[in-house]
């Protein structure tokens, strides 16, 4: 087993967005929908499952339809199922309820459809490297390394000194971290989409140096450590799997494709 293991929190609640809804799909969630022969909830869990580095895996879910969906096998996919509370952060607080406040949190969304175990031990290997003595780890991916091996996957890119990035889908927190900084990460989950309204919640001379490409990532962390009071580090993890994410239907469909082409789908 690797030095440091986590335990997940994987992030499924909420309800399903009217793109699915208009396609005719009948799911709770996104994180239901099918994809390669099974639900993409499910091939998460089992990524999670089957990486080196997961303790214990947390899903923040609807219980009814996690029991409905999976049956006996509930219990080999997740250790505990929680239910969300109202919207993103509270869900996010909700997975992280009875965690020691020293424990290493990786908190997931759960429409990675790409997601493999070695992803997430990679992801882990570069916590624990970089951000070893921080109470939170933001999890990015270069355009470099992403469109070498998924062109056709979009993102919303940030270009800053040392490159241009989008996000992961998977970060690393302390659980004790959490509580502390619940108004500030409803305040930036709510700006996410939108790199440059989300500069001017740093400051005014943050918004221009990112409007012209010149802030920094060390710029970045330290004002985040500021606005927090913690310990703020960014995570460049170099996995493109870490960052294809089904925000709309034409994201499923390019997953679907994604996954046939390596034959990763389940007959």
């Amino acid at each position: 087993m690797p030095e440091t293991t986590y335990t997940i929190v994987a992030l499924a609640g909420g309800s399903l967005e009217s793109d699915f809804r208009n396609a005719g799909y009948n799911v709770v969630n996104k994180a239901y929908l099918p994809i390669g022969g099974e639900l993409m909830l499910e091939r998460v869990l089992r990524a999670f499952r089957s990486a080196r580095c997961v303790e214990r895996i947390r899903v923040v879910t609807q219980p009814d339809a996690f029991a409905a969906a999976f049956g006996d096998r509930a219990r080999t996919l997740a250790d505990d199922v929680i239910s969300p509370g109202n919207g993103l952060i509270d869900s996010m607080l909700a997975g992280f309820t009875g965690l020691a406040p020293e424990a290493r949190v990786l908190v997931s969304a759960t429409d990675l459809a790409l997601l493999t175990p070695e992803a997430v031990d990679a992801f882990a290997a570069r916590a624990a490297e970089i951000a070893a003595d921080a109470d939170i780890g933001y999890g990015f991916v270069s355009r470099h390394a992403h469109e070498a091996k998924y062109p056709q996957v979009r993102h919303t890119w940030v270009r800053l000194k040392e490159g241009v990035f989008c996000g992961a889908g998977v970060s690393m927190l302390r659980a004790g971290s959490a509580p502390k900084t619940a108004d500030l990460l409803r305040r930036v989950a709510a700006l996410r989409k939108s790199p440059l309204r989300l500069a001017m919640l740093f400051s005014p001379g943050t918004w221009l140096r990112m409007l012209t490409g010149s802030a920094r990532i060390s710029e970045l962390e330290a004002r985040a450590d500021e606005m927090s009071g913690l310990r703020c580090r960014g995570v460049l993890c170099d996995v493109p799997e870490l960052a294809v994410n089904v925000d709309r239907l034409a994201d499923l469909r390019i997953a679907e494709a994604l996954l046939a082409r390596s034959g990763s789908a389940t007959a």
